[in-house]
Formats: C-alpha cells, structure tokens, sequence
C-alpha cells in the first residue's frame, strides 16, 4: 500500500503541476504557506539527518537546507557552516533559528562562482532527487564543484522502490547518477545502505555515499 498523508498529497499535487510546467519555485510557494499556517511541509523534521550525525571540523556547506536543522548540526560539531535553499521563506526562518549558520537564499544551478571548490565538507540529502531531466546533470555537476581539495561529500538518498510513482515529489538517484558524482573530479569512498526505519513510511532502503576531492580544485 502507498503511503499517504493530506500534507504530502498536497506536496505532491504542487510538484506535479510545478514539473510538468518546468517551475523549480514551487518550493518557495510550499514553505510560504506553511508559515501562513497552511499545509505541512511533508519532510519537515524537527532534529538533523540521522545519516548525518556521525560526520564532523573546517567549512561545510548544507545544499537545500531546508530549516536549517543539518546545518546547525554541523555548526554545533565546530564546523563554519554556510548553507542554502531555493525558498527564501525557509532560509528566513532558518536563519532566525540558527543564526550561527550562515544561511543563504540560491538555486544550486547558479551557485555562487566563490564557492567553488570552498568547503571541507558538502552536505547533500534529496536535493537532486526532486529536480527532473537536464537539471539532476548541472545539480550533480554543481555539488561535486563546492568540494575543496582534500574535502569530502556525502549524498544521502533513498532507493527505488517497486510500486513508486513516475511522478513523485523525489526520484530515485540512478546508479549512473551516483557514479556521474565521479566525472567531477571526485572519487567514491564508501557507499552504504541502511534498511528501512520503523517511523518513516513508506518502508525504502537508503543509502550514504561519500566522497572524496583527493587533489587539485573542481573539474
């Protein structure tokens, strides 16, 4: 059986229409009403990634950060954290939340040229799994660039399941989608894959990817 709950279902007829008229904003609108008191946002969590917690110092960076809560995470383990997501709304209240991390409002495909190749640490969860056609290529391409010299990335991710619909909110990573994180200069360390926790329906497997820049800047 499909999970369901009103909030996602609402999350999911958002990206639906977004998707099918090329509209990555859609994200700001959902966050929007979410602090005007509307629906939920379906992947809100009130603590870090738990595929987080076992990293730790130097300067990270949190791509789609959503609230903030991974970020501060990092910040509280003695990183310098800077962090950023496409909705303004949600930078606003992670920033006033968190006002240690330095929270940004950007669009991963237009990052900022001074990031590149700035951060010791490169934090990414479900971020290119929303994004659909050309633009998971420029993501991947995008987040293996911040990656300095000697500094590491770890993409958190879930896999396919059977039963998932083509148009949900996130896609599945690809095994040549994973790998392409490589063709950027950057070399796979460990991948591991954790079973299916008991508070986080639908049961799906996830993975954690590490990488790592051995040396010289981003290709």
């Amino acid at each position: 059986m499909t999970y369901r709950d009103p909030d996602h279902e609402r999350a999911t007829r958002m990206a639906r229409a977004a998707n099918a008229a090329g509209d990555r904003h859609w994200f700001e609108r959902l966050y929007d009403e979410a602090e005007d008191g509307g629906a939920a946002v379906p992947w809100h969590r009130t603590e870090p990634n738990p595929r987080l917690r076992e990293w730790s110092s130097g300067r990270a960076l949190v791509v789609g950060c959503g609230y903030g809560h991974d970020a501060a995470h990092l910040a509280d383990r003695g990183y310098r954290v800077t962090a950023f997501d496409l909705s303004p709304t949600a930078v606003a209240v992670a920033a006033r939340t968190y006002p240690r991390v330095d929270f940004h409002a950007a669009d991963v495909l237009h990052p900022p040229a001074h990031w590149a190749g700035a951060f010791d640490v490169v934090f990414e969860a479900y971020t290119v799994q929303v994004l659909r056609g050309r633009d998971r290529a420029d993501a991947i391409a995008a987040i293996a660039g911040f990656v300095a010299p000697g500094g590491r990335l770890l993409v958190v991710g879930f896999r396919a399941r059977p039963d998932d619909e083509p148009d949900r909110i996130a896609l599945a990573l690809t095994a040549a989608e994973l790998a392409a994180f490589t063709d950027h200069g950057l070399e796979l360390v460990a991948l591991s894959e954790q079973p299916p926790r008991d508070d986080a329906p639908p049961p799906r497997w996830h993975y954690t990817a590490e990488y790592r820049r051995l040396s010289g800047g981003p290709k």
